[in-house]
């Protein structure tokens, strides 16, 4: 699968899939440490159809983020994100390793514990460790 971000001049794989969250819940996706502002991309063709504001009503946890469902059905969340790409909105198709927008640390992460919290959702249903599917650069450890 293309790796979710730009990978230079390095980043930081999380293998944190599962992991505790509390009492109540757990980690449904994988981290991936960045710079600030780091480009962020579509990793299959699709549609947005979901766009989490921070700030807005249940964005506590996941800031500024992206839902994209691929053409495969799979769908895939971008979550903590800066920003988004100019010009995108609920609707939009994008293609697959299309800028959708920038590393960041909205929502729960702490103030400058920069990084991509990405899930995979196969069939649109409960999500998987993306860690084993991602093709990880070289520059990117963990």
């Amino acid at each position: 699968m293309l790796f979710p971000l730009n990978p230079l001049p390095s980043c930081y794989m999380h293998d944190n899939f599962g992991d505790g969250r509390g009492t109540t819940r757990t980690h449904a996706g994988t981290d991936i440490a960045a710079t600030l502002g780091r480009e962020v991309y579509a990793v299959e063709d699709g549609v947005l159809y979901r766009q989490s504001i921070d700030g807005q009503p249940n964005t506590d946890l996941s800031g500024n983020g992206w839902n994209l469902r691929g053409t495969s059905g799979t769908t895939y969340a971008f979550l903590h994100l800066s920003g988004f790409a100019p010009g995108l909105s609920v609707g939009a198709t994008v293609t697959k390793g299309q800028l959708i927008g920038y590393v960041g640390d909205t929502g729960n992460p702490g103030p400058g514990n920069y990084h991509l919290h990405f899930e995979v959702h196969p069939g649109g249903g409960a999500a998987v460790d993306p860690y084993p599917l991602l093709d990880i650069p070289t520059t990117c450890t963990g």
